[in-house]
Formats: structure tokens, sequence, C-alpha cells
């Protein structure tokens, strides 16, 4: 693959395979790739509000399963165009196609939950928010595969499931700090969403440092 064709990712990956660090970072890019030409699929002429098509922008180790597996969190990046609190409906919209779209990608791993994260500028188009709803396994497979669950039967389930610990899902559209690996999440490292948000062609593009630079938590950002 050229260098031009290689996402920031691979090339990071390449480069530590480079210098005999591979043993870092598992190869879940074949993953991504297939999540992202799924998710091509799904929101092909429904990108309404959204400045790009959401990415599976990471794939982070969590913990390693008794059985010696990686326990994963695949977590996809969704920007918004504008500026100004998105409608929740759109919001709830967007996160259930991309649980149907990501969730068979990983069948035949352990995964802990769905990480989805957004990006979108303040009303004054002056600060960067950024947001996540995460789904456990549980939570995902049910929406996924009983007929009976619907987006409304989703929203309710991690609204009601949220304790108030963002380390745990459910969480509920949940305001974060991006750029603290405090704050974001369960795993090491800044949040990705930042990063996608700072290259998009959005408001919060604007909003969001020029001075930031990504830093891949060892044995966590696995591409």
């Amino acid at each position: 693959m050229n260098e031009t064709d290689s996402s920031l990712g691979d090339q990071f990956s390449d480069f530590l395979d480079s210098v005999g660090l591979e043993n870092l970072t598992d190869d879940y890019r074949e993953h991504k790739h297939e999540a992202d030409e799924a998710l091509e699929r799904a929101f092909d002429g429904d990108t309404e509000q959204l400045a790009t098509v959401p990415e599976l922008a990471e794939v982070d180790r969590v913990n390693s399963h008794r059985s010696g597996d990686d326990v994963l969190v695949p977590v996809v990046a969704v920007v918004f165009s504008g500026a100004g609190e998105p409608r929740l409906g759109r919001v709830w919209e967007i996160t259930g196609e991309i649980l149907r779209t990501v969730h068979p990608v990983f069948s035949g791993t352990f995964v802990r939950h769905i990480d989805v994260q957004f990006a979108y500028a303040d009303s004054d188009e002056t600060t960067p928010i950024f947001r996540r709803i995460t789904a456990s396994q549980g939570l995902t497979e049910s929406f996924v595969t009983d007929p009976t669950v619907d987006i409304a039967d989703l929203r309710a389930r991690v609204e009601a499931g949220d304790d108030g610990d963002d380390g745990v899902p459910p969480v509920n559209w949940q305001r974060f700090d991006a750029g603290s690996p405090a704050g974001s999440g369960a795993y090491a490292g800044p949040a990705p969403i930042r990063d996608v948000a700072r290259r998009s062609d959005s408001v919060v593009a604007q909003c969001v440092s020029n001075d930031f630079f990504v830093t891949y938590g060892a044995g966590t950002g696995t591409f």
C-alpha cells in the first residue's frame, strides 16, 4: 500500500513493526477496513448533519480473556458538520445504525462494549464538545438480533443502565474530555474522536487546537 493510501493508524503500526515493537499492536486493521467499508454502505445517502461517514477510529484492548484472547472496545467516531446541540433523535438513529453495522465485524472476538464518540462545536462555534454513547455486548446483541427491540428500546435501556461510571457500559450521551487519558474512558490514551474531528471538514475542526497530536497508548490502540 502506498504511503498516500495509508491511514495514519496504518503508518503508525507499520512504524512499530519496523522498529521491532509489533508485539505491542495486534493487527485489527482488517477489522477496521471491513467496518469502514460497511459503514460507508450503511450511511450511503444518509449523512444528514454529518461532516463525514462515521469511521472505526480505533480498536482498544482493555483486558485479556481467560482464554488468552484480547477483550476489545471498538471505538467509532462521529463528527457533526455544524454547530449547536444535535437532535437526540438523529443521534440515536446514527448510534443504532453503527451498532448494527459494527457488531457483525467483531463476531468471534470478545467485545466488552462498542464506544460511539461524537464531536460537534458549541452554538458559539468556539468550543469543541465531545460526547459518547456506549453499549455492552449483551445490549448490542439484543438490539441487533431481536426484531422486537427498536431504537427507542435501545435508548431506554442505555438511559436506565447508565450508573454514572463512564468506564462501565452503558453510557448515555455523556460529555467527556477527549484530550485527557483520564477522561477518555476505560482505556489509555486520548480519545480518537479529537483527532478525527481535527482533520474533518466541520465547524468543530476549527475549535480543536492545532497543536494537538495523537498519543497512542502502548498496547491499547491497535492501528
